[in-house]
């Protein structure tokens, strides 16, 4: 099966960005949202992007998935993010106002599912609080999660334009932990991408994360989880991944070789094999 996604890099799905629009999914909160139909009985992939990143660490595996399998997609840049507004609002960017915005676009789902739900990084915390009260989705799928992210990083107590002088050397520090390709072209994307985020938005956001609590992760105990870990991940290591397995017993988990701590960017065809043999036996 492997060989069908073959094709598919860290540069697949450009052209995919070409039909994301921006919609008000809930008053005053305009985000940037990719949707893709599905073809007839086929699952809808609602995919949920990390903390200062964007939906565009998806479109590799959207593509895979969409055009090979003819899955249906929807990815969006949470608020402050990629191609989403980015007001000047501290409490915009409260992890429950987050929580609220994957609530809405969950409700909006348009197609008749099945209903997967993946999230990367800290947006598996929300995607978990998000599954502790919404029933009606079929699995989840959890790339570079942990059970425990660090909350509120004592860097962000500095000011704002201190962390603007800061910013390149913090997104180069991150990228040397989480990338393991060494291709210039690829580092200069995610370097592009992390400078191009308001250090505003990323004080008040990481000011404000929380993790989900251990009865919102009990609540997914009766969920399929895919848990799926680069082997070259410097952000979540091998037993932060296990501990969240250990609260999910109906998860199983994987490695994805040559990949860091976004391995549906660096091995999109790997991590599109994982997620259809995941979804082939529900």
């Amino acid at each position: 099966m492997a060989h069908r996604f073959e094709r598919f890099s860290w540069r697949s799905g450009q052209e995919l960005l070409k039909k994301a629009k921006i919609e008000e999914v809930r008053p005053g909160r305009k985000l940037r949202v990719l949707r893709q139909e599905p073809t007839e009985k086929m699952p809808t992939l609602l995919l949920v992007h990390g903390s200062a990143a964007s939906l565009t660490q998806y479109l590799p595996l959207a593509a895979a998935l969409n055009e090979t399998l003819g899955y249906g997609i929807v990815c969006y840049d949470w608020l402050g993010c990629g191609g989403s507004e980015k007001p000047d609002d501290w409490y915009a960017y409260a992890f429950d106002e987050l929580l609220k915005d994957l609530i809405a676009i969950w409700q909006d789902l348009r197609w008749p599912g099945p209903y997967i739900v993946v999230g990367h990084s800290f947006g598996s915390h929300l995607v978990l609080r998000l599954a502790a009260s919404s029933p009606s989705m079929t699995g989840l799928v959890l790339l570079g999660a942990a059970k425990r992210f660090p909350e509120g990083h004592p860097i962000f107590r500095l000011p704002v334009f201190l962390l603007r002088w800061l910013q390149p050397t913090l997104t180069k520090a991150f990228l040397e932990m989480a990338l393991v390709s060494k291709d210039p072209e690829l580092i200069r994307q995610e370097t592009d991408a992390c400078n191009a985020n308001p250090m505003s938005m990323c004080k008040a956001y990481y000011r404000q994360v929380r993790n989900a609590t251990d009865a919102e992760i009990a609540e997914c105990s009766k969920l399929r989880v895919l848990l799926i870990r680069g082997d070259g991940d410097g952000i979540v290591s091998a037993s932060d991944m296990e501990a969240l397995a250990q609260a999910l017993p109906k998860s199983t988990s994987a490695t994805v070789a040559n990949a860091g701590h976004v391995p549906m960017l660096e091995e999109p065809g790997r991590v599109a094999e994982l997620i259809e043999e995941f979804v082939s036996v529900q």
